[in-house]
């Protein structure tokens, strides 16, 4: 007991002492805070992963099975449904859209809850094979460390908005090692109308983050070789960029449908079940859909060949790769979509960027099978990841200085600039409103 109130006491002291600083350092230095406190939040998601992935390869004893893995991520999604059942009864609510109600409310509390809650059950749903990023939970994770710590050290509600934003820059930051498109995506997504003055929070909150990041974990997330790209090729990357943006325009209507359609189940232990067969059986059929897929991209990176049709029910048409991930592109939308909708806490960040990956190889390699082009699928592949991610959340900028930063691609700036511009373009034509903007809107 002495010792706890001995704990706070030093707390009380040291608020005290830090509000007593002029304000505008007192925010810097909470953002600091931020980003030090999201980068060991990342450190501990990326550990729990690791450690259900141990789980898994004790549980299959190191050998593949189709049916195995196809049942885990059902697995996965009850998990997460008891997990908030025993410690979140009153729920927690998923995704970028209430972050984004919580800003447009002028309060921009979020509970404490959510400091921690995303990062165990977005485990259970994506360190099981949920077809979805952990990207969203990471997210939603640093806004609420953001928030919470803005209220404790007293900043006021407009201040706060920039806080909970950099706490968002610093999960981003933290899981890619990309802080500069962390600071991009805060202001994309979160603050549109922010002024020069918030960048400086964002700034300092992405890259101590970073820094964090980068003491804890080692490497990249991808490990990427590309000797730069050719001009002769820009209609090539200029069609790409349209017809990401048109698949993007895709993402967004399918996952609505298909989450208006889960809606429409009342009991959530029902919903699960329902998603969990439909997911079973997609990934039993397509087990490149287990997990988030980034193995598949690195293994294109890799140049070793991708195809969908690893299992003797589809090995016959092994011949046919294009055919094969064209299925693969529109599949990964239906199991992504049925793993968010049946009660998983993932996020479509991840997603669109593996599909916008094989999208750009597929283009890629259709156009090599003519014989009247010698494209570089690896590029194609990278500025693909960039133009779905593009056209899905509406953040062009976002998505070029993100695949730079986490492939050490930076020979593709101008392919990357294109072809976001162009995914972004085509997808606002058509919608004029990110996944995340029209998640708010049903919301509101």
């Amino acid at each position: 007991m002495q010792l706890k109130s001995l704990g706070h006491t030093l707390q009380f002291r040291l608020r005290s002492l830090v509000l007593k600083l002029p304000k505008r350092t007192v925010i810097i230095l909470v953002c600091v805070l931020i980003g030090i406190v999201a980068g060991f939040s990342v450190f501990l998601l990326k550990n729990l992963l690791i450690y259900v992935h141990y789980f898994i390869q004790f549980v299959i004893n190191q050998k593949y099975s189709n049916l195995l893995y196809a049942l885990l991520p059902s697995m996965g999604l009850f998990l997460t449904l008891i997990y908030l059942q025993i410690f979140h009864k009153e729920g927690l609510k998923f995704g970028i859209s209430p972050i984004l109600y919580a800003i447009k409310n002028k309060s921009s509390n979020i509970d404490r809850k959510h400091m921690y809650g995303h990062l165990f059950s977005s485990a259970f749903t994506v360190g099981f094979g949920g077809s979805a990023g952990f990207e969203a939970p990471i997210v939603a994770t640093g806004s609420a460390i953001g928030s919470n710590l803005a209220r404790y050290f007293k900043i006021t509600d407009d201040d706060r908005n920039v806080l909970l934003a950099s706490g968002a820059a610093a999960g981003i930051s933290a899981v890619f090692n990309a802080p500069i498109a962390g600071v991009l995506f805060a202001i994309e997504v979160l603050l549109a109308e922010t002024t020069v003055a918030a960048f400086i929070p964002l700034l300092f909150a992405s890259a101590t983050a970073a820094v964090v990041s980068r003491i804890l974990f080692q490497g990249q997330l991808f490990v990427l070789i590309t000797t730069g790209w050719k001009i002769d090729a820009i209609p090539i990357y200029v069609l790409l960029g349209i017809l990401a943006g048109l698949y993007a325009v895709i993402i967004i209507r399918q996952s609505f449908s298909i989450k208006r359609r889960f809606e429409a189940i009342s009991n959530k232990w029902y919903r699960a079940a329902v998603g969990g067969v439909a997911l079973a059986l997609l990934i039993f059929l397509f087990p490149p859909l287990f997990g988030e897929g980034y193995f598949s991209i690195q293994a294109i990176f890799n140049q070793q060949e991708v195809t969908i049709v690893n299992n003797q029910l589809f090995q016959p048409y092994a011949f046919l790769p294009l055919i094969s991930i064209l299925v693969l592109l529109y599949v990964k939308i239906l199991a992504t979509s049925i793993t968010i909708s049946a009660g998983g806490n993932g996020g479509i960040f991840a997603p669109s960027l593996v599909m916008g990956g094989f999208l750009g190889y597929w283009l890629a390699i259709a156009l090599n099978y003519t014989g009247l082009f010698n494209l570089n699928v690896i590029n194609f592949t990278v500025v693909g990841m960039a133009g779905v991610l593009s056209g899905v959340l509406k953040t062009p900028l976002t998505a070029v200085f993100l695949i730079a930063e986490m492939t050490g691609g930076y020979s593709l700036f101008v392919p990357l600039m294109l072809v976001s511009a162009c995914a972004y373009y085509v997808a606002s034509f058509f919608e004029h409103k990110s996944i995340y903007a029209k998640e708010l809107e049903i919301r509101l």
